[in-house]
């Protein structure tokens, strides 16, 4: 595993390469995942799959932190990133300067002609 920065305060979150997932970390405990995979049709393109946070810690910014990590890492890795989780594909939407690492590309953004 391996750490990463980017988290709020009291949260640590760890790359789980063996198991294929983000881990966000209070304590002794997993308050958060998010769990990718390669796509299965495509060489180079991550998939995020879901994420996940307790309830107890939703609304404190770990979902957007997981994904985040997740962004950071296929940038290093010179991945591209396609989610069919709601919630990454939701935040991917609102941050435009990431766009360059989706595998698959917004009608609104294709060239018309």
């Amino acid at each position: 595993m391996h750490e990463k920065p980017g988290g709020p305060p009291h949260v640590r979150l760890v790359h789980d390469e063996d198991r294929d997932r983000f881990e966000a970390l209070a304590g002794d405990g997993v308050v958060g995942v998010l769990a990718y995979g390669p796509d299965p049709l495509r060489d180079g393109v991550r998939d995020l799959r879901s994420t996940v946070v307790s309830a107890e810690h939703g609304g404190q910014g770990i979902g957007s932190a997981l994904v985040r990590a997740a962004v950071q890492d296929a940038r290093e890795r010179n991945l591209r990133l396609t989610a069919t989780c709601w919630f990454a594909r939701a935040w991917l939407e609102r941050h435009p300067e990431h766009h360059d690492l989706l595998a698959d590309v917004p009608e609104e953004r294709k060239d018309p002609r």
